[in-house]
């Protein structure tokens, strides 16, 4: 994995022609400050997304650490994400948190701004072979 970017609560690798961002939780952070999180997440991804595909096929977007709810400004966030992968016709795998509204919340996103091209899952493995175009 090569290190490409980090922030304050989270850290994108570029490994196998996959873009793989870990998102944490910071409980020292303002809902404000997550959101403004969120909102570099959107410029540095949808970047990718526009960019080389030797560079980044895909997305895997890993929020199991992540906070399992959040306010509009993150949720708007997300679904500008998801949006700009489907819009470059590449795949999005989510890892989500083993948490039913989390899944939820992410599922209903991913149908409204990544219907073809976003999946959630719960397994490492399955996640990285949607990315690399193998089938789950």
């Amino acid at each position: 994995m090569a290190a490409y970017a980090s922030g304050r609560n989270y850290q994108v690798e570029l490994t196998k022609g996959i873009a793989v961002c870990k998102v944490w939780k910071r409980p020292d952070l303002s809902r404000e400050e997550g959101a403004a999180m969120a909102q570099e997440k959107v410029v540095l991804l949808s970047r990718l997304a526009q960019g080389p595909r030797s560079m980044a096929k895909a997305l895997l977007l890993d929020l199991r650490l992540a906070p399992t709810a959040w306010g509009p400004m993150t949720q708007l966030a997300l679904e500008e994400i998801f949006a700009a992968w489907e819009a470059a016709g590449r795949r999005l795998a989510l890892l989500v948190a083993d948490d039913s509204l989390q899944l939820m919340l992410l599922r209903q996103s991913l149908e409204r701004a990544a219907p073809k091209q976003g999946r959630a899952f719960q397994g490492d493995s399955e996640a990285e072979a949607y990315c690399l175009g193998r089938p789950t």
